[in-house]
C-alpha cells in the first residue's frame, strides 16, 4: 500500500511539473530527459528528435532511437540521436517558436490534431514524395492510421507510429470488490448495459465512507475521441466542416449533452470540474476509464490491475467510434531530411513496430502485427485480453476521426478543440442541456 501511495505521489508531481512547466526545451539527462543516444564517434551524423517531455515518451524515444542507431551502424552509417524534450503544456507554442528561430529539430513528434496547423504553416515536410520514391506498400498497414496522418490537402505529413481508438479500461480489483463480472462484456456490450453496471457500482459506493470521492467511471467526455463519437451516435455533431457551423443547436447534440449531465448528476461519472480525464482512475478512485493505449504505462506505474473492454455500442441507430494516432514528422528546415525519413521508415517498419511494442504503449499499424495473437504488444500484460484495442470490420461501429475539425481553418482547428473541451468541464454548472448548448454554440462560433 505504501509503495502504491508513493507511486501516486510521484505521478502527481509529474502532472504538476508538466502542467506548470514553462515554455522551452531541454536536452539534459534524467527520467524525462534522455541524453544523446549513440557512440562517441566524432564522425557520427547527429539527428535531433523532438519529443513530448514525459516519462512515457522519454521511454519510447529512447527505445526507438537506440534501435535505429544500431540498425544504421549495421548499414555502415554512424549516427547519434539527440532527443529534445519539449514541455507538454507548451508543445505547440514551442514547436512554432523553434521553427521561426530555425532551431527546430530534424524530426518532430506530433499529434493528429496539431499536425494540420503545422503542415499549413510550412513547419512539416510533405511526406507524399518520400512514400512514392520508396514505393511504400500501404496495403500492409491499417488504412485508418494513414487517414489520420493526411492532415492537409489530403497529403501525409507525418509517419504514423501506432493505431489508437477508445477502450474501456477496467480496474479489476474494484470490479471484484463490487461483484461485477466484467468478463461477460469482452465480446461487446451496449451503452444501456454499461450504464446498468455504473448504477450497480454506484449503489454500492454510496455505502462507503469515501463515497463523495469515488465513481464508477472516470471523467472522459471532455476528451475529443470520446465526445465526438458519443454525440454522433446520438444523432448530433460538434462541428460541420462543410457548412462551417457548430452543432450545439442540433437536437441530437442537445440530447447527448442531457445524457452526460444526467450521468454527472447521478454520480455515475466524475464531474469534469473536479478532475482531469484519467485522474480519478489513476488514483484508484474510479472503477473504469475510457482512454486509448498510450495510457497503459501510467496505469501500470500506478499499480492498477488492468483489464480492457470494447467501447459499448452507443446510440440507437448508427454507432460511432473514433480513431487517431501520433507519429513523427520531418522538419521542413532540416538539412538531414533523408536521414530523418530513414528514422520515420524505421518506426513504421516491422523492426521499429516491434521495438515500440516492447514499451507496452503501442498498437501496431502493421496489419500482420495487429492481428497476431502472439504479437509482442499483446504480451505486455500477460493473460489480459487486449483485442479491444484493434479495429474490427466485423462489428457495428462506423469509424470516424477523433479530429472532428479536420478540414476547417487550420489556424483555428486546435482552438476549437480546446474551447469545446473547456466547455465540457463547465457542463455541470448549467441547469438544463438547452441552456448549456445555447451558451456553447455562441462560444464555439466565437472561436470560429
Amino acid at each position: 500500500m505504501l509503495k502504491r501511495t508513493l507511486r501516486i505521489l510521484i505521478l502527481l508531481c509529474l502532472v504538476v511539473c508538466v502542467a506548470f512547466g514553462g515554455v522551452g526545451c531541454q536536452e539534459s539527462t534524467g527520467v524525462n530527459n534522455p541524453g544523446p543516444i549513440g557512440g562517441n564517434d566524432p564522425e557520427a551524423i547527429e539527428l535531433r528528435i523532438a519529443y513530448q517531455q514525459d516519462s512515457s515518451e522519454a521511454r519510447i524515444i529512447t527505445a526507438l532511437a537506440s534501435a535505429f542507431v544500431k540498425e544504421q551502424a549495421r548499414q555502415g552509417t554512424s549516427i547519434r540521436i539527440i532527443p529534445v524534450g519539449i514541455s507538454a503544456a507548451s508543445y505547440n507554442q514551442s514547436v512554432l517558436q523553434m521553427y521561426k528561430a530555425e532551431t527546430l529539430p530534424d524530426v518532430v513528434y506530433t499529434y493528429d490534431d496539431y499536425a494540420s496547423q503545422w503542415a499549413e504553416n510550412g513547419v512539416f515536410e510533405n511526406l507524399d514524395p518520400y512514400f512514392e520514391r520508396d514505393e511504400f506498400d500501404f496495403s500492409l498497414y491499417d488504412a485508418n492510421a494513414f487517414d489520420a496522418a493526411r492532415v492537409y490537402n489530403d497529403s501525409v505529413y507525418y509517419a504514423p507510429r501506432e493505431y489508437n481508438q477508445p477502450v474501456v479500461f477496467v480496474n479489476t480489483e474494484m470490479m471484484g470488490q463490487y461483484g461485477i463480472d466484467y468478463k461477460q462484456y469482452i465480446g461487446g456490450w451496449t451503452w444501456d448495459e454499461m450504464v446498468s453496471v455504473f448504477t450497480s457500482i454506484r449503489n454500492q459506493m454510496n455505502k462507503q465512507a469515501n463515497k463523495d470521492y469515488i465513481y464508477p467511471l472516470d471523467s472522459s467526455f471532455e476528451w475529443a475521441a470520446m465526445l465526438n463519437a458519443f454525440v454522433l451516435s446520438e444523432g448530433g455533431y460538434l462541428l460541420d466542416v462543410e457548412s462551417k457551423s457548430a452543432g450545439f443547436d442540433n437536437a441530437g447534440t442537445q440530447a447527448a449533452m442531457g445524457k452526460i449531465m444526467q450521468l454527472i448528476s447521478d454520480r455515475l461519472i466524475a464531474d469534469p470540474r473536479s478532475t482531469v480525464s484519467g485522474g480519478s482512475f489513476l488514483n484508484g478512485n474510479a472503477a473504469m476509464m475510457i482512454m486509448s493505449r498510450p495510457k497503459v504505462l501510467s496505469c501500470i506505474d500506478s499499480e492498477i490491475e488492468l483489464a480492457f473492454l470494447p467501447m459499448p455500442l452507443m446510440g440507437k441507430n448508427e454507432h460511432y467510434l473514433c480513431y487517431g494516432n501520433t507519429g513523427y514528422a520531418i522538419s521542413s528546415i532540416s538539412d538531414k531530411k533523408d536521414l530523418a525519413w530513414e528514422f520515420c521508415k524505421f518506426v513504421m517498419s516491422a523492426s521499429g513496430q516491434e521495438v515500440f511494442s516492447e514499451t507496452g504503449n503501442c498498437v501496431p499499424i502493421l496489419l500482420s502485427m495487429q492481428q497476431d495473437g502472439n504479437a509482442t504488444w499483446r504480451k505486455y500484460l500477460e493473460g489480459v485480453d487486449q483485442s479491444a484495442f484493434v479495429r474490427s470490420d466485423s462489428n457495428q461501429y462506423t469509424y470516424v476521426l477523433s479530429a472532428y475539425a479536420r478540414g476547417y481553418d487550420q489556424s483555428k482547428e486546435r482552438d476549437i478543440y480546446n474551447k469545446i473541451s473547456q466547455l465540457m468541464r463547465e457542463l455541470s454548472t448549467y441547469s438544463t442541456a438547452s441552456e448549456f448548448c445555447e451558451y456553447a454554440q455562441d462560444q464555439v462560433e466565437g472561436v470560429m
